[in-house]
């Protein structure tokens, strides 16, 4: 645990109660990205031990940081749904106790007030949402729609949906490939969304290109 904490901090100045489970291997990266792009209701589902070991691990982490005198700093974990912004949550149970603790990150004593409030800031910035490249036949929860391998669907509360039923049917599909057109494409665009596919062969998400809206690749063109 003291090696994980240690090698998160020297990274990037904070520790998490992520970067402990994931450097004491009780989580995935994969794992991370599922819970992020709305696969999984929470977290722990996919923590490779039971609830008295993680928590052992979790308090020994925050008593190795009071003792290092780091900052505690609650953050928002948060995804993009077609609803909104909606917080991410850690526990199968939600208990705020619990959510709040995950939530807390550890930061260095050395980074000036202004650096941490710029740091709780960018970690606390929803992520774009995402959108699936289908490596396997589904179909559309709410219409019922036949989607293909290849296709695009997205997540929502673990509901795969169509791109009109998750209103975003109206952008266009830009693939990776050209990073300046990818760029002033997504400047132009006031919404933009990530493609991936999953590779079975790297065992994670890769990014295949983006959703953006029309007028804006038109003007990036």
């Amino acid at each position: 645990m003291v090696q994980a904490a240690e090698a998160a901090l020297a990274d990037h100045q904070y520790v998490s109660a992520i970067d402990i489970l994931v450097g004491i291997r009780l989580l995935a990266p994969a794992h991370i990205e599922y819970w992020r792009n709305g696969r999984v209701d929470c977290l722990e589902e996919e923590i490779q031990a039971n609830p008295g070991k993680t928590s052992a691990a979790l308090a020994m982490f925050r008593h190795w940081a009071a003792e290092k005198g780091l900052q505690p700093s609650e953050t928002r974990y948060t995804r993009a749904t077609r609803a909104g912004i909606v917080d991410l949550r850690f526990s199968i149970s939600g208990d705020p106790g619990i959510e709040r603790s995950c939530r807390t990150h550890y930061v260095s004593p050395v980074l000036s007030e202004r650096k941490q409030q710029q740091l709780n800031e960018k970690l606390s910035r929803a992520e774009r949402p995402v959108v699936f490249q289908i490596v396997t036949d589904s179909q559309c929860s709410e219409c019922g729609a036949e989607l293909s391998r290849g296709s695009l669907l997205f997540m929502d509360a673990r509901q795969p949906l169509c791109l009109a039923c998750a209103r975003l049917d109206d952008l266009e599909y830009l693939p990776s490939g050209d990073a300046a057109l990818t760029r002033r494409a997504t400047k132009y665009s006031e919404r933009t969304t990530v493609v991936v596919r999953f590779s079975r062969s790297r065992g994670h998400y890769e990014r295949q290109g983006i959703l953006v809206e029309i007028a804006a690749l038109e003007k990036a063109e």
